[in-house]
């Protein structure tokens, strides 16, 4: 039977990487440049400069709540795939040991007697798996442990850009504030002019009312950019999984806008199937679900069964003048065959169900791949024409700011109405506005190259995928055996490879 069993294969059709339509480069492209930074470097975000940003992003890997349950996730699918292995083995069976003492006491001419028995029954049953339904189900375990792994790694890329977002966020509303408060001061310092010149008779009460007007005017920008910065500060504090009040102190020592790097490797659209952890999760699902496949069909076709019994028994007797003693063992073998007959179209109906479910991964692979192309090429475009509006804008924040003074000087030699300051103060206020605002969405638009690309899961290969606490704790409450830090060899280890699956 056993040289019979190795020469069966399994049923199913075998996992092979769906076709995908990929590009052989990229139609956006970046200007060029001698070096450019490489795009799925560990730590892409140290390509900003930025202490402080580096270090919110050391300290979310280390505590963000949502990676950890991703880690756990992980945990979850070892136990899975440790448990399908297991059905290679006998899958049922049980011990019994027992022993009877009885003494009884006399009854009439009957003398006493005495009675001691002992045993030990033992039987096992065991479904050949002969048409690979157990190693079929074990190798979808396997890769729905690769999906976990995948999850986690996708869960990085978007924890990281995560909180690069929120802290450039916040960095350019900082940035806003500081513009709107600066303009305050200028279009206050105007009213007080506009006010000494109206008393001197040198100007209108209507210069004294625009220039109010002015002054609340820039006094309104201020708050809802308060606001603003304080749920990205909010956003930060989930993300590191810390109150909001320690926010501050983790935000000192830097207070610009982090400046965008102007070149990245984008290298070719075949390397997303390496790089992006989603696009490797939907292939691992579809080779998951294929080899369900496999094990439906299975369940149509004969299962072959094994069971044995084992005992040992043994007692001694005395009474009415005789005494006795004696043991016997008992071992009983058979083989049984179990065909579905009643149930068939029940069983076919949930091969076609599989078969339903693995084309929709396969289509939702090939979606993935596509969609990948097109996030990595408007994140290209984005960066790009968010460099050229930069470097626009900090040209118009220039050109009004010297138009500013130059109407100012103006309006005190009394060669200009107070008209002209008014136009060149809003118009300050609106290019130093918009050149913040473009120096943050230029670094955003980086920010989402990178995420594209899926750059920053390379940090936790060889890393436990949860905190040292929390897998103690899980240690001391439950048996996980080795599970929780499997050997560098085992099938239960992370995949050191970024490889699509081939299947097997």
């Amino acid at each position: 039977m056993s040289a019979a069993l190795a020469g069966c294969a399994s049923l199913g059709p075998d996992f092979k990487e769906p076709e995908t339509t990929l590009e052989k480069q990229w139609f956006e492209s970046l200007p060029p440049a001698a070096q450019a930074a490489p795009a799925a470097e560990a730590a892409w975000w140290k390509a900003f400069n930025d202490p402080v940003l580096t270090a919110l992003e050391e300290r979310a890997y280390q505590r963000n709540l949502s990676l950890q349950v991703a880690g756990l996730h992980i945990f979850k699918a070892r136990a899975q795939l440790a448990s399908g292995v297991e059905n290679l083995l006998p899958q049922t069976g049980s011990v019994s040991v027992g022993a009877n003492h009885i003494n009884t006491s006399g009854v009439g001419p009957l003398p006493p007697t005495h009675l001691w028995a002992e045993h030990f029954h033992a039987n096992a049953g065991w479904e050949l798996d002969f048409w690979g339904k157990y190693r079929r189900q074990i190798e979808s375990d396997r890769a729905q442990l690769r999906v976990s792994e995948a999850a986690y790694d996708n869960a990085l890329v978007s924890m990281f850009a995560d909180v690069a977002n929120a802290y450039i966020d916040l960095r350019a509303l900082e940035q806003r504030i500081v513009v709107a408060q600066q303009n305050l001061k200028s279009v206050q310092d105007s009213l007080a002019l506009t006010k000494a010149r109206y008393t001197r008779g040198a100007s209108s009460q209507l210069d004294v009312e625009q220039a109010a007007t002015l002054v609340a005017e820039t006094e309104a920008q201020i708050p809802p950019l308060i606001k603003a910065r304080a749920q990205d500060r909010d956003t930060l504090a989930v993300l590191l999984a810390d109150p909001p009040d320690a926010m501050d102190a983790q935000l000192k020592g830097s207070s610009a806008v982090p400046v965008a790097p102007t070149q990245i490797d984008v290298g070719i659209p075949a390397d997303l199937l390496r790089r992006r952890p989603d696009v490797r999760q939907a292939a691992l699902n579809a080779a998951a679900q294929s080899a369900l496949i496999g094990a439906a069909k299975a369940k149509l076709y004969p299962s072959f069964s094994l069971t044995g019994l084992f005992g040992l028994s043994s007692g001694e007797q005395h009474g009415i003048g005789l005494s006795q003693w004696g043991s016997k063992t008992i071992g009983l073998f058979s083989a049984g065959v179990s065909l579905p007959i009643f149930d068939r179209a029940q069983l076919q109906n949930a091969v076609r169900i599989q078969d339903a479910a693995f084309q929709e991964a396969v289509l939702d692979y090939q979606n993935t791949v596509l969609q990948a192309q097109k996030e990595v090429e408007d994140a290209i475009a984005a960066l790009r024409t968010s460099l050229d509006a930069l470097a626009a804008s900090a040209r118009a924040s220039d050109a009004s700011q010297r138009a500013l003074r130059l109407a100012n000087a103006q309006y005190r030699s009394g060669s200009v109405t107070y008209d002209s300051v008014l136009d060149a103060s809003r118009s300050a206020l609106r290019d130093g506005d918009s050149l913040a605002q473009n120096q943050g969405i230029a670094a955003l638009a980086a920010v989402s190259l990178y995420r594209a690309l899926g750059g920053g899961w390379e940090v936790a290969q060889g890393q436990q995928v949860v905190s040292e606490q929390i897998a103690d704790e899980m240690a001391r409450r439950t048996d996980w055996g080795r599970l929780l830090n499997p050997p560098a060899n085992s099938a239960l280890a992370r995949a050191r490879t970024s490889a699509p699956p081939d299947g097997k």
